[in-house]
């Protein structure tokens, strides 16, 4: 029997409502699109500095991953995407939630990955 993989072209969505000043925006987080995979992944390969023994030992610009993923992934009202300019003005735990959101909805878990190349190989190599 052969496999068949099926996908869909839609992004996931999720309304976002938030409250300041007065006010309720609203926005519209979408599932990361490979471009925007691209860019975090490679801006956490870019933060990272390892050893001479390949660990990490120092992170640059390391904190300015998350925002930079939700600023690529949050839309308002207009189609356009939020300024990161505008996601830094936000308090924290907005910024962590929303991009733990994207994370979950995109795939983007590196360390779940990490378990399932993990299990693949054991897998195919008889283990």
């Amino acid at each position: 029997m052969s496999e068949e993989l099926k996908f869909s072209l839609e992004r996931q969505e999720i309304l976002v409502s938030i409250e300041g000043g007065g006010e309720v925006k609203t926005y519209t987080l979408k599932e990361a699109d490979g471009n925007a995979a691209i860019q975090y992944r490679n801006r956490i390969m870019e933060a990272i500095r390892p050893s001479a023994e390949g660990q990490p030992t120092a992170y640059k610009g390391f904190a300015e991953v998350e925002p930079m993923l939700v600023s690529l992934c949050l839309f308002n009202g207009d189609g356009q995407t939020v300024p990161l300019s505008t996601i830094k003005s936000w308090p924290s735990r907005i910024q962590k939630a929303l991009f733990n959101k994207i994370k979950a909805i995109s795939d983007l878990d590196e360390s779940g990955e990490s378990e399932t190349v993990k299990n693949e190989q054991s897998d195919t190599m008889g283990g």
